[in-house]
């Protein structure tokens, strides 16, 4: 009798172990989808920046801070989702619909409709690392509790 009391805690003990190292794998791969997330969106924002100063005939040495800033501020980000995936989304949303509007606000409303492809692939990969994010902000409670 002691002995299948053993054998049944042994039982619920190896569950409850593969399914916390499950959970840490999904973990990992919805922290890891965020950031390259992330490291996509500065992509995208490189190559329209430089696309954008390519169209407008102006000389890249004279806005190279501008065409840089986002892309580097994007790539701090991916970096930073490794460690809080959650934050790191949520801080890319208010980053980049903060200076959408700015740029509405400031220049012309029309700003938003100019460019409309990137724009469009920032906002899925946004909205797309946002689930992701959320996804191990769960997991990570769950984990910690």
């Amino acid at each position: 009798m002691e002995e299948s009391k053993t054998t049944d805690t042994d039982i619920v003990s190896g569950i409850y172990d593969g399914y916390t190292d499950t959970q840490r794998e999904l973990l990992a791969i919805e922290t890891r989808k965020t950031s390259y997330k992330l490291f996509t969106i500065a992509a995208v924002l490189l190559v329209f920046n430089i696309l954008a100063v390519g169209i407008a005939g102006i000389p890249i040495s004279y806005v190279l801070f501008a065409v840089f800033l986002f892309p580097v501020i994007f790539t701090v980000l991916g970096i930073l989702a490794f460690k809080e995936p959650f934050l790191a989304i949520v801080l890319g949303l208010l980053v980049m619909f903060g200076y959408w509007i700015y740029i509405a606000i400031t220049i012309d409303t029309r700003t938003l409709l100019q460019g409309w492809l990137g724009k469009a692939i920032i906002i899925y990969l946004l909205f797309a690392g946002l689930q992701n994010g959320k996804e191990a902000h769960r997991i990570r409670r769950e984990l910690t509790a």
